[in-house]
């Protein structure tokens, strides 16, 4: 028998665009899932388009007050079924290609020793224009990776081994990322098995967004100490991540200097090509446009 799969897709205030990653769920060639809404809005727009899907399988939650997404995400987990053997993630603004689950799930039902599965993600703008791709590493640099969105993992990585998103909003996908590959195997499926739209409306959250200071501060203070211990290769790609999302909130005194740490501690190409972006033009790192042109320009070489 199939096993059970519950696909969690928190959303906030995007009832124009749910109906698109709840059809792509409910068009998957692997049927025996659930759908677990957690709804922040504080209004019944986005109730009112989910309610549209005569669904049984579909479960809605809508919170009296605004949490976050990591603690939408582990809500989501908790309120699902307890059938579900395993866990989906999917952003209210993105959408499953109809093979998603079937692939991904059955790497996890062949592979005992998998705990998550990271398939490869198709890139779109906001008008469905076709930019490039989200490629997950292959390698055993467990430190690169990005657990959340797109991804499927064994349940038990939660309600057993006790594994929650950290709902301090410390860059949750890669935190998350981090604490369960170190101990844990995954595999990168080097299939488009999804499609993510990191580039929407200017005012809408994005992947893309700037965030707050004090999330990227916590966010160095949690992991440097694990980069550090990894190696050059390892803590220069933290640097140089830091460096990029502190230009991103306007912090471009500590993006510099975290950009040129990357340099001199592991140099290449692209860390020079992102430093000396920061001297002549650190402005773009804000903007979207700007970051659209920038993947164009430097595929294949960051």
């Amino acid at each position: 028998m199939k096993k059970m799969v519950s696909i969690i897709i928190p959303t906030y205030k995007n009832y124009l665009l749910i109906s698109r990653a709840i059809q792509s769920v409910l068009n998957q060639t692997y049927q025996n899932f659930e759908i677990v809404i957690v709804d922040d809005s504080p209004d019944n727009k986005t109730e009112e388009v989910v309610k549209g899907f005569k669904d049984e399988r579909i479960k809605y939650i809508h919170n009296k007050e605004r949490t976050n997404l990591p603690r939408a995400r582990n809500q989501g987990v908790k309120e699902s079924s307890p059938n579900s053997k395993y866990i989906a993630f999917l952003d209210d603004d993105d959408e499953y290609l109809p093979q998603f689950l079937e692939k991904t799930i059955k790497v996890l039902e062949e592979k005992r020793e998998i705990a998550v599965v990271i398939p490869w993600a198709e890139l779109r703008t906001k008008d469905g224009k076709k930019i490039g791709e989200l490629k997950c590493s292959s390698s055993d640099e467990f430190w690169r990776q990005r657990v959340g969105n797109g991804c499927v993992i064994r349940k038990e990585i939660f309600t057993r081994e006790n594994f929650w998103f950290d709902e301090r909003k410390v860059m949750d996908d890669v935190d998350f990322a981090l604490r369960v590959l170190k101990d844990h195997k995954w595999e990168c499926l080097p299939e488009t098995l999804w499609i993510y739209y990191p580039y929407p409306e200017e005012g809408k959250q994005s992947a893309s967004s700037a965030l707050p200071l004090k999330e990227i501060e916590l966010f160095y203070e949690k992991h440097y100490s694990t980069f550090s211990k990894l190696g050059k290769r390892a803590l220069g790609f933290f640097y140089n991540k830091v460096g990029r999302e502190f230009l991103k909130s306007g912090d471009v005194k500590r993006g510099r200097e975290n950009l040129l740490k990357a340099l001199l501690t592991y140099p290449s190409l692209s860390y020079f090509i992102y430093y000396l972006a920061s001297l002549i033009f650190p402005r773009s790192f804000q903007k979207i446009k700007i970051r659209i042109i920038k993947r164009k320009l430097f595929r294949g070489i960051i």
